[in-house]
């Protein structure tokens, strides 16, 4: 058995044990098997009575209604009362006796499992407790039977109504306590008993029976076979136990039928000796129940605590924790048992079983303050010690020994990474605000000698020069233009918010910007032959014009740039709750996963347009980004259904226009 499942615990009232699941069929056989063992019942009436002997059907109908769910008990009581009223009828006696007969049976069945709690829980004999509760609910519901039909005696046929009682109570007692605990074994547990030892009770219980009830037996051995049942009681399962009691009290039985044993003695009037018999099989089987409930408990019992034992026994030897047990007086400590945890951390301190040292240093320091002690050993392990007395023996002391070298050295570690990545931190810090205090100053004193080429450049293309020479001028213009938006991008990216003097949002209406974009663009796109689109209908914006012109005009050139010729760009507006989403899709060539990782970083360039060499700076998408959460958006990329790129622009949504 392993540990988890010794643990549980498999005793008292709570544990139901196995309820089975009958089928149809049962219901058809069980009222045949009450029946005929009511009419064997009538059958047992001693001469001059209107009792049987022993009654079997109790024990069948309690047996199949403690097998019953809740809601099939009401038609198990009412099957007993049909089938025990018929059997009496069909066996010769009266109807009205008949009724009464198999409503008594009824009513005991009734009692019985109520006081069991059947309809509740499965009832099991697991327990002492469990035991007598069933022999008091047995006893309860024959005294109710008894009761019935020794009233119904009285009134049909004038017999005396407490003979009639005891006779009936033990009749029915005597069936249920050896029939019905048979619907009430509790789970397996294992025994120490093997088949030999169970075999030879048997044959020893059956030998004795044999012998006391023999025909020609005087022997006032009645209670002879108890020992022989207690020995089964004590060593063997209950669900060996209880069906050799039921057997060895049918056996008992038939030879007592047949004129053996010692209550049908000459001289010993038959109905006392009927009565007699009857209380011994109440006896034999209360104590096969009882006792043998009581050694499951106790059985269980010793099961989890040996369990419990394994567990915390295992448990001490497995902690990493070192566990000592010592012993003190004024010249020395002995150690006395220690875990393997404990034995290694003291390795370098004991000599046999003294013990000395620093860690003992530590231990009657930590005894002495009743706080932990921290000591650093010549092995140069940092060991937490703590100890306590032994409560009842001054002289005892128990310790606990954990090293925290590993968790120091962690927490050092921890500390020196803490360390480096604030100092890493900070350096990124200062490269970052020197970065932009160079893209700044490196902006404004470019801006200065970009306009003075641009002016000198248009004042040389308005005069009269050759064809070479306003080629030459044209190259000058477009490369400076180039320079003049590369510093526009530069100031851009080094704002980390609007100066007081920005403009303000105002309301902008999409077909508008997306239009004027196109127009711009226009130049671009027609070099390409692409098939620029725009879809939008009444949708607006609150943001700043130039913003918004500067971050469409860069997806815009963008998705020129990297679609094919011929191809087609579809810009498109639309509502998305409190914002409105600004779509530039393109048939290009798409992005892969990682490029799209990276696309909103600065200066990134995905490989192929290096390979490409298709111009540009890296900075349009990053200069998106920024002027999108300047205005309370944001962007992303995404692959659409026709595998190029679809750049995704989220702006505040404008109120509606004022009437």
């Amino acid at each position: 058995m392993s540990t988890v499942e010794a643990a549980r615990p498999p005793y008292g009232e709570r544990e139901t044990g196995w309820r089975p699941v009958l089928p149809w069929w049962a219901w058809v056989l069980a009222p045949a098997a009450i029946f005929a063992a009511a009419a064997l019942g009538v059958q047992l009436t001693p001469p001059g009575t209107s009792v049987a002997l022993w009654w079997p059907a109790a024990g069948l109908s309690v047996l199949f209604a403690m097998l019953q769910p809740a809601s099939r008990l009401p038609a198990a009581v009412g099957m007993v009362l049909v089938m025990t009223a018929i059997a009496n009828a069909v066996s010769g006696r009266p109807l009205p006796l008949a009724l009464a007969f198999g409503a008594a049976n009824a009513a005991e069945v009734a009692v019985v499992v109520a006081l069991l709690g059947v309809a509740r829980r499965r009832f099991a004999l697991a327990s002492l407790r469990a035991g007598m509760r069933f022999a008091l609910a047995t006893l309860a519901g024959a005294a109710t039977a008894g009761a019935m039909a020794a009233l119904a005696l009285a009134l049909v046929e004038g017999a005396s109504f407490w003979p009639t009682l005891l006779h009936v109570t033990a009749s029915h007692a005597a069936a249920v306590i050896l029939i019905a605990p048979l619907a009430a074994l509790p789970n397996r547990i294992p025994v120490s008993a093997r088949p030999i030892e169970m075999a030879v009770q048997a044959v020893l219980l059956g030998a004795v029976i044999a012998i006391v009830y023999h025909p020609e037996s005087t022997l006032p051995l009645a209670f002879a076979p108890f020992p022989l049942l207690a020995w089964a009681a004590l060593r063997f399962p209950v669900r060996v136990v209880l069906p050799e009691a039921a057997i060895a009290a049918l056996l008992m039985l038939v030879l007592m039928l047949d004129g053996g044993g010692p209550f049908v003695r000459a001289g010993l009037d038959p109905a006392l000796g009927a009565v007699m018999f009857e209380l011994m099989l109440v006896s034999f089987g209360g104590f096969a129940v009882v006792l043998s409930a009581a050694q499951y408990e106790l059985r269980a019992l010793t099961q989890q605590v040996e369990a419990n034992h394994r567990l915390l026994s295992g448990s001490l030897l497995d902690a990493q924790i070192g566990l000592v047990l010592a012993a003190r007086d004024e010249h020395a400590t002995r150690v006395t048992w220690t875990n393997p945890a404990g034995r290694r951390l003291l390795s370098r301190e004991l000599i046999g079983h003294e013990w000395a040292g620093p860690l003992r240093s530590a231990a009657l320091a930590a005894l002495r303050t009743g706080e932990q002690v921290t000591v650093t050993t010549d092995a140069g392990r940092t060991i937490t010690v703590a100890a306590n007395r032994i409560a009842g023996q001054g002289d005892r002391l128990a310790v606990q020994l954990l090293d925290v070298t590993a968790m120091l050295s962690a927490r050092r570690t921890q500390l020196e990474a803490e360390v480096e990545r604030d100092a890493a931190r900070a350096i990124r810090a200062e490269l970052e605000r020197q970065r932009d205090d160079f893209l700044v100053t490196t902006s404004h004193e470019l801006r200065t000698p970009i306009t003075s080429i641009v002016g000198y450049a248009e004042l040389l293309g308005g005069g009269t020069l050759g064809e070479p020479e306003r080629k030459w001028v044209e190259v000058i213009d477009r490369n400076a233009f180039r320079l003049s938006e590369l510093v526009e991008d530069l100031l851009t990216l080094s704002r980390t918010a609007p100066a007081p003097s920005s403009p303000q949002p105002e309301r902008l209406r999409c077909d508008v910007l997306l239009e004027e974009v196109r127009d711009n663009l226009q130049v671009v796109s027609a070099a390409k032959r692409l098939e620029v689109l725009v879809d939008c209908r009444d949708e607006a914006v609150l943001a700043v014009r130039s913003d918004v012109i500067r971050m469409l005009s860069n997806l815009l050139m963008n998705a020129c740039k990297f679609t094919p010729d011929g191809g087609r760009i579809e810009l498109r507006a639309e509502q998305a709750g409190d914002a409105v989403r600004i779509l530039v899709s393109d048939t290009g060539p798409g992005m892969s996963p990682e490029e799209l990782m990276h696309a909103f970083d600065r200066f990134y360039r995905a490989p192929s347009a290096e390979r490409e060499s298709t111009p540009g700076t890296g900075l349009g998408l990053a200069i998106v980004s920024e002027l999108a959460q300047r205005n309370g958006g944001m962007a992303a990329l995404a692959t659409n259904d026709r595998g190029g790129i679809t750049a995704e622009l989220h702006l505040p949504a404008a109120p509606p226009a004022a009437a």
